[in-house]
């Protein structure tokens, strides 16, 4: 009778590059990919906007959710200037965050300068609005908020601006 304990053997050597190795790898290298892209678009969250603008800081980001008398609006690289429309109902530049009265004593004690910048002498990169009375919007309906946002360096004045639109969730 022959022993009950066979000889086990080593499986035959696979060749290096097989068909099946190939697709693992291009698989692989193709996820590499995806994931490259992903990070160097931002994932593919920003709505279509235009990453290579001057805008520093979305508030609320693009898609975002926030509540009825929440501010919005953007930071832009220092040296620009911009205005906001919301919902198609353009923003005036004295009713946005930072703008002093030009009625006030603190306005009227700013060099003459910076009085001819208008009603946001020292923060005109600082593109905000937060609804209220009195306001062009006294709060923002629930839904769908469309925020268009024309901005422009100061430098080469207002007749060169750029437009960038998006949408944020007012709830």
């Amino acid at each position: 009778m022959d022993d009950p304990v066979r000889e086990i053997r080593d499986p035959p050597p696979q060749p290096l590059l097989s068909w099946r190795r190939l697709a693992i790898l291009l698989a692989l290298c193709f996820a590499g990919f995806l994931v490259f892209m992903a990070v160097r678009t931002g994932g593919g969250t920003d709505g279509g906007i235009d990453t290579e603008s001057a805008i520093v800081r979305y508030t609320p980001s693009p898609g975002g959710r926030v509540l009825r008398q929440s501010e919005i609006g953007v930071e832009l690289e220092p040296g620009y200037d911009g205005r906001l429309t919301i919902n198609g109902v353009p923003i005036p530049e004295e009713q946005m965050l930072g703008a002093i009265d030009p009625d006030s004593p603190e306005y009227q004690q700013l060099p003459a300068n910076l009085r001819d910048q208008g009603p946001r002498p020292n923060n005109k990169y600082i593109v905000m609005f937060r609804p209220g009375e009195g306001k062009a919007i006294t709060e923002f309906a629930t839904g769908e908020v469309e925020i268009q946002v024309r901005y422009w360096r100061i430098s080469d004045g207002e007749a060169s601006a750029r437009t960038v639109t998006y949408t944020i969730r007012v709830f």
